[in-house]
């Protein structure tokens, strides 16, 4: 009788696949309508390659100067492909085998997002992850990559499940049935024992797997954000983003901003233009992505050109900008930059990588919940500062308050912290801290400079006694009596419950509404914060100041 290993025959070798699962049913539909793949006899699926012609690397422009014959010597090719295979259970659903650069030649809304990273967390449990990419939004987007060494428990990656939005997750199955080791984001990329003719078999597992909802005993929390697959309703939210940038044109306020989504190492920063339909010919350079300057290099072009978004979304690129010239090799489409946040039939949207993300309705009322119950009557309603210097210079005439603007202490073994007590202190032992809400740097920097402050001042006595002395001198400075004596001495602790911690935000009216209001995801942030500020005792208010 003939062994079981002879029955099974060889072992396949370990081979690492990069799957994406793809909206459409066709390869046609799947491909850029630009894409310059050539189909190629395949007995599985439609293979389609590409194979770069030989060329001289980019780097061979600072060689060639010391060594002339660089250019001549020096080639560099590649090649790429894509095999298309279709299942049949449990669903009729087309897949796409990427090899080298071949997922570039997929269109832009192709592919189903978070396909592997839902695969993924089914199939590896919380005690066995290897790394998570993470993003916090807020006008100045937070990215990470935290990884471990080995296996490690969710709890050591440090994910606010409130605040983070989980991108991708990599990890080590508990069998090795499917896989030995996953990665997954939109695409999954695993390791496995797998033969070619067992692929559209594997893909059929990877949509069993996709379905199923295992995930949400550990992971709930992704779900507190979830892709829109309509392409109505996308194109309703992309119609919302296009008047925001035609109000930023015309010299209005808006929340849309820009960030690159990605995690990018210290080497990439780089100078960066801004090209497509209707934008400046005369190309700038700019450090860093921002949407003034965006909106400067729409307002020297022709922006009345663009139609609709319809028309930016494919055309507007991001470029790596060498010697005053584009690099066309290093560049993202700069729709995939937008960050915004919108509601609309009750539900609320925000835009971020280029996908459009529904807000689960019970996350979103829980911490609404939270944002009113911080939010009190404001001690100033309205405004005519421009900015949060032209407020605090507006309010130093105040008798309620004693200015500590730029006052500032560095706690006892921390010798350059540099920490602000606060910018206001009442004779109600309010510690006021303000900030613009639509200034260029993020909201999140208030919540956590009251976080910071409130904790050197309940548990540092060098910063107490600098505190005190600082409200002295400002007394004298500003004809002011009572404000210091609020303040104690450094060698006595605080009551926290005697003083209110106040975030007094400038905002402008929204446009539709008329209220003030704060983005979601500020909202969020500003949860967790004032939840530790809270702990500690204090009174944690929010007061939004109107600007007109």
């Amino acid at each position: 009788m003939a062994d079981a290993g002879a029955l099974v025959g060889p072992v396949p070798n370990i081979v690492e696949i990069s799957l994406r699962l793809m909206r459409g049913s066709t390869a046609e539909e799947a491909l850029k309508d630009d894409h310059d793949f050539t189909p190629m006899p395949s007995s599985i699926g439609q293979l389609y390659f590409n194979q770069s012609g030989a060329h001289p690397p980019g780097w061979v422009n600072f060689l060639e100067e010391i060594a002339p014959a660089a250019r001549d010597e020096f080639r560099t090719q590649s090649c790429s492909a894509v095999l298309f295979v279709e299942t049949k259970h449990p669903a009729k659903r087309l897949f796409a085998i990427c090899f080298g650069q071949g997922h570039h030649a997929l269109a832009d809304g192709a592919v189903e997002t978070g396909f592997g990273l839902k695969v993924t967390l089914n199939l590896v449990s919380r005690d066995r992850l290897r790394v998570i990419d993470s993003a916090q939004l807020d006008s100045t987007v937070m990215q990470k990559r935290t990884q471990a060494s080995r296996n490690a428990d969710l709890g050591a990656f440090e994910v606010d499940t409130d605040r983070d939005l989980v991108r991708l997750a990599s990890g080590i199955p508990s069998s090795s049935d499917f896989a030995k080791a996953l990665t997954g984001r939109d695409a999954l990329k695993f390791r496995a024992h797998l033969a070619p003719t067992r692929i559209v078999a594997q893909c059929e597992r990877a949509l069993e797997l996709y379905g199923e909802t295992s995930y949400q005993r550990d992971f709930g929390f992704i779900d507190h954000v979830q892709p829109v697959s309509s392409r109505t309703l996308i194109q309703a939210l992309d119609d919302m983003v296009f008047e925001e940038l035609k109000i930023l044109v015309d010299g209005g306020v808006s929340d849309l901003h820009l960030a690159i989504p990605d995690i990018l190492g210290p080497e990439d920063s780089v100078e960066i233009g801004y090209f497509g339909l209707g934008l400046s010919s005369g190309k700038e350079s700019y450090l860093e992505l921002a949407i003034e300057d965006y909106v400067s290099e729409l307002r020297k072009g022709k922006f009345d050109t663009i139609t609709d978004m319809r028309a930016l979304k494919p055309s507007h690129e991001i470029r790596v900008m060498k010697n005053g010239r584009s690099d066309g090799t290093h560049r993202r489409k700069l729709y995939s930059c937008f960050v915004f946040e919108t509601s609309e039939a009750d539900n609320s949207y925000v835009l971020f990588d280029g996908i459009w993300y529904l807000i689960e309705d019970k996350f979103q009322k829980d911490v609404e919940r939270s944002y009113q119950a911080l939010l009190k009557p404001s001690f100033l309603t309205k405004t005519e500062a421009k900015t949060e210097q032209a407020l605090i210079a507006e309010l130093i005439a105040d008798q309620r308050l004693l200015c500590l603007d730029q006052t500032r202490s560095n706690p006892a073994g921390a010798p350059t912290a540099k920490i602000e007590a606060c910018d206001f202190l009442s004779r109600q032992s309010e510690l006021i801290h303000l900030k613009d809400g639509h200034s260029s740097s993020p909201l999140s920097h208030l919540w956590n400079q009251a976080l910071i402050s409130a904790e050197a001042f309940m548990g540092d006595s060098k910063f107490r006694g600098d505190f005190r002395r600082a409200a002295t001198k400002r007394e004298v400075k500003y004809n002011r009596q009572g404000f210091a004596a609020l303040i104690p001495d450094g060698r006595t602790r605080p009551t926290a419950k005697n003083f209110t911690v106040i975030y007094g935000v400038m905002r402008h009216a929204h446009k539709k509404s008329k209220n003030l209001n704060l983005p979601f995801f500020s909202k969020v942030a500003l949860r967790a914060a004032a939840a530790r500020i809270d702990r500690m005792g204090f009174n944690v208010q929010l007061h939004l100041i109107e600007k007109v």
